[in-house]
């Protein structure tokens, strides 16, 4: 049975912005990799990329979703500052 996650919403939202950081900077460094070494196709680095990219967003999409969803309705308070 997987334990539940006890984080809240800025961890989550923050593990989002650095999970789709690395998937890009990959993206990057494979980018000037292929740009350095000119024998090598590009195609695989735009699957590559594309599919990293997905993943991360289908990653954050259900993460903050299952938070979302969890939440009492009622429990939610608007704060003015």
């Amino acid at each position: 049975m997987p334990k539940p996650d006890k984080r809240d919403f800025e961890e989550r939202y923050s593990a989002c912005f650095l999970d789709f950081g690395v998937k890009t900077g990959l993206l990057i460094g494979s980018m000037m990799g292929s740009f350095f070494l000119h024998g090598y196709k590009k195609w695989p680095m735009f699957i590559g990329g594309g599919l990293g990219i997905g993943m991360a967003y289908q990653n954050c999409e259900n993460s903050l979703n299952t938070f979302l969803l969890s939440m009492d309705p009622k429990a939610c308070v608007i704060k003015l500052v």
